[in-house]
This record gives C-alpha cells, sequence and structure tokens, in this order.
C-alpha cells in the first residue's frame, strides 16, 4: 500500500489517541468535592436586621478557595455547610476559615481571629465565634 494511503489511517489513529488522552486529563483534573461542618456562634446580643447576610469563607494566601453565602433566620447559632474542592485544600497554602455578617449593605460583624484548617481535619465541626465590627 503506498504512503499516500496509509496517510489518514495513521492520522486517524493519532486523533484516536489524543482525544483519548484528553479525556483521562478531564477525569483527573475533575474536582473532588467535599463538606465541612461549621457552625457560625453570634453574640448574644445580636439583633439581626432583615436583610441580615452571613458568609463563610475558606481562604488561603492566594484567596478564596470556597465560600457559602446564607440569611439568618434566627438568633443562632447558625450551622452552616461549606463545599469545598479536596485537590484544592491539599494545595492551599495555610487555609483558613472566617464568618462574617453583613446588615444593609454594611460589615457589622465578623470572626476575630480565622480558625487555621489543616487539610486531615478539615471533616471534623469548627465553631466560628462573630464579633461586632467597629
Amino acid at each position: 500500500m503506498p504512503l499516500i494511503h496509509r496517510l489518514p489511517i495513521r492520522l486517524s489513529r493519532l486523533a484516536l489517541t489524543l482525544l483519548a488522552v484528553l479525556v483521562l486529563a478531564g477525569c483527573a483534573a475533575s474536582p473532588d468535592f467535599t463538606e465541612l461542618r461549621t457552625r457560625v456562634i453570634p453574640p448574644a446580643d445580636l439583633a439581626l436586621a432583615e436583610d441580615a447576610e452571613l458568609r463563610v469563607y475558606l481562604r488561603d494566601a492566594g484567596g478564596i478557595l470556597a465560600e457559602t453565602r446564607l440569611d439568618p433566620l434566627d438568633s443562632g447559632p447558625w450551622p452552616v455547610v461549606l463545599r469545598y474542592d479536596r485537590g484544592a485544600l491539599a494545595g492551599a497554602e495555610a487555609p483558613r476559615l472566617s464568618a462574617e455578617l453583613r446588615q444593609a449593605g454594611r460589615l457589622t460583624h465578623a470572626t476575630p481571629e480565622p480558625v487555621a484548617l489543616a487539610p486531615e481535619a478539615a471533616t471534623d465541626d469548627v465553631d466560628l465565634p462573630l464579633a461586632v465590627r467597629p
């Protein structure tokens, strides 16, 4: 068989091989989501506004790894489930968990000191206290 006739077969094989590699790479890079249960503890004298919004963040030195928001309806404490990618946490530099409460468009309360989170302990329940922001 002349070379010119074998060229389409070789190109087809090459294309199929490249496609298989891309599919495998896509599977390897897909996120591995899991959940972290937290409990946000507001001050005892907190009066919630109707438009209150609670945000819980998982951050590292490079930025936000995961975030969730909810509208608290009572005086708390508020259980929160934060969904994150295990791979992102494993590669994170100094991951920390924090919470903040916004009311009337302003940041009114926040976690005084973000909680350090070790990747192997990321399934434990974490309490996040809130304090008044000046």
